[in-house]
């Protein structure tokens, strides 16, 4: 029987938000490693028993949390590196970056001002991801062109990943799709081989 390596790719954002959203709860990363085990029963089930799917590595793309100083719309100052919410995603990617086959992949959170909240009216702060996306993007272009796996499964939900997506493609690797349950925009799933549910 062929043996094929799979890689799967997460988005770290998507996950945490999507995991929060069906478990009241913030993901830990034992949460993670039970997504991953149910992520490959379900590629081995796609399989039907045409080759012994193995798990090569788990790429989680993220960012650290805002550990700045800022001024609220008031001018009061906002230490967010004294929170609860700051020690606690450092612990989790921390744990994450020594696990078995796990390879941590960061972006940058910056704080780019302060936007009204379409539900309440109030002023929140408006932080935003940079080079999460750069990587992810590049990360499924090598794999592809150096052949390091057979299939990808990606965790994510961002249409912007079409154009890597595509790639990997023509250069023979077999896409999948995990949406933790998430509606996903029809361009996205139509552009991958399986969708996993």
């Amino acid at each position: 029987m062929l043996t094929t390596k799979v890689n799967i790719l997460i988005d770290g954002g998507f996950f945490w938000q999507c995991f929060k959203k069906n478990n009241q709860r913030s993901p830990q990363p034992q949460d993670v490693e039970n997504t991953v085990n149910e992520v490959m029963r379900l590629v081995k089930a796609k399989t039907n028993g045409e080759t012994e799917d193995i798990l090569f590595r788990v790429f989680y793309y993220d960012c650290r949390p805002f550990g700045g100083e800022i001024n609220d719309p008031s001018g009061n100052k906002i230490n967010y590196s004294t929170s609860q919410g700051y020690a606690a995603k450092n612990t989790y990617l921390d744990t994450l970056n020594v696990m078995d086959r796990f390879a941590l992949r960061l972006g940058e959170l910056s704080f780019t001002g302060w936007k009204q909240d379409r539900y309440n009216r109030q002023l929140r702060p408006d932080f935003k991801q940079k080079s999460v996306d750069m990587k992810f993007g590049l990360d499924m272009a090598t794999m592809a062109t150096k052949h390091t796996v057979d299939k990808i499964v990606l965790i994510a939900g961002d249409s912007d990943f079409i154009a890597p997506i595509k790639f990997a493609r023509k250069e023979g690797l077999l896409i999948y799709l995990y949406p933790m349950g998430n509606h996903i925009k029809q361009s996205l799933q139509g552009h991958c081989d399986y969708i996993l549910k």
